[in-house]
């Protein structure tokens, strides 16, 4: 990742999934599209680890936007 993306940059379900996963700290029990989850963590927005979702730094910062 060479720079944060913004909100702009995600779509509507995108921003609504990384505001649910920044709320919870994880995210493990409600089905995400594998599409978004590998687009948020390519974005590095979200890690894909223990079974479920984290936000990152950048993650949260964005949800805040």
């Amino acid at each position: 990742m060479q720079r944060m993306p913004t909100k702009a940059e995600l779509t509507s379900s995108e921003f609504s999934l990384l505001r649910e996963i920044v709320a919870r700290s994880f995210l493990s029990s409600r089905p995400v599209s594998a599409l978004h989850r590998k687009r948020l963590v390519e974005l590095g927005l979200v890690l894909d680890a223990m079974g479920g979702l984290m936000p990152t730094p950048a993650g949260r910062i964005v949800a805040r936007m």
